[in-house]
């Protein structure tokens, strides 16, 4: 017999003996009829009735050209979308998300101090795009991160020369301040220094949490509410945020906003009027209040030509609005009745074929 063949024989012997050993050592343990191992679920992140929202951190790469394949794709963050809708009932401004489990939102006074001081009432893409930026710098924090603490294990390299300094230089400073608070003398275990291990940890978790914010501007996000819809035939669970928002009814609308609905959409300021008109609540732009309550103010009981002249203004205004409503609203009804005769139409002509 061959050495070869040999080494094969020892091998089958090694492996049937083990085998025998872990079999007979579960019986005795009572295996299997004491253990029906771990419960099968159809989606394990939904074990605890709500699915995670999971994009992957830093982002799998994708390039599109020769340089990211190089140098790699720039990290997009992979946030939770936002579906709108418009209804008779709701509103114009409602929407709602999927109820994740891990969704993150801004504390009410922190969500409710942006709007109010910087006068973000529906787009937050300016909100969004702060996130963007802040994720992929997060990314690329982590990225120089790694590098400099890959760097060291190189003993040839000093990581003090240029050129290496200039890269290690954009995350020297987090080490610099954690010095001073004295940080960096008890962040060791059993001599091995593990700062390094902890601030990239902490720049993946802000990253991480990046992903999950979700800005409800109009709304708090305390006035989100708990449902279930059906998306793409499937009942999913969401969060909705609809009817008026609370800031609406406390602090002006946006005067910006309001201006859009008098003159762009009358048809959302006949709905804001005619639903929520009996609270304390100005619809109009500043410009057409300021001819009111001046008008009001300066000539409360004068016949003048020029008080006349002023009401006319303020009709006419009134007039324009409600007719270009009513034109809209002709509009949508003609749309209508011209799909149903086409349908009528066409179903016709096939008879007739």
């Amino acid at each position: 017999m061959s050495l070869e063949s040999l080494g094969i024989n020892l091998r089958i012997k090694l492996v049937l003996a083990t085998s025998w050993f872990i079999e007979n050592t579960a019986k005795l343990l009572g295996y299997p009829s004491t253990s029906q191992g771990m419960p099968i679920v159809n989606d394990p992140n939904e074990i605890y009735g709500l699915p995670l929202h999971q994009p992957r951190v830093p982002p799998s790469p994708d390039p599109t050209n020769m340089l990211e394949a190089v140098f790699g794709n720039v990290p997009k963050s992979s946030a939770i979308d936002k579906f709108y809708y418009e209804s008779a009932r709701d509103g114009y401004y409602n929407f709602y998300i999927e109820h994740y489990k891990n969704v993150i939102f801004l504390p009410d006074w922190v969500s409710k101090w942006i709007q109010v001081n910087f006068t973000i009432g529906v787009d937050t893409a300016s909100l969004e795009i702060i996130r963007d930026t802040l994720f992929s710098l997060s990314i690329y924090f982590m990225f120089f991160l790694q590098f400099r603490t890959m760097l060291y294990y190189f003993i040839t390299i000093n990581p003090y020369t240029r050129p290496w300094v200039y890269l290690i230089s954009l995350s020297d400073w987090i080490y610099d301040i954690l010095f001073h608070l004295g940080i960096t003398r008890r962040a060791t275990f059993f001599g091995f220094p593990i700062l390094s291990i902890i601030v990239n940890g902490v720049a993946g978790v802000i990253a991480d949490a990046l992903n999950h914010l979700v800005f409800t501007m109009p709304f708090l996000p305390s006035e989100g509410q708990a449902g279930r819809v059906l998306i793409d035939g499937t009942p999913k669970d969401v969060i909705m945020f609809r009817y008026l928002p609370s800031l609406w009814f406390s602090h002006p609308i946006p005067d910006k906003l309001r201006e859009f609905w008098y003159l762009q959409r009358p048809d959302i300021y006949k709905f804001m009027k005619n639903n929520y008109g009996h609270l304390d609540i100005d619809f109009l732009p500043n410009k057409i209040l300021k001819q009111v309550y001046e008008s009001q103010q300066n000539h409360p009981d004068s016949n003048s030509l020029a008080d006349g002249v002023e009401k006319i203004k303020i009709l006419s205004t009134h007039v324009f609005c409600n007719s270009t409503i009513w034109l809209h609203e002709c509009g949508n009804t003609l749309n209508c009745k011209q799909e149903i005769l086409l349908t009528s139409f066409f179903e016709h002509t096939d008879k007739l074929i």
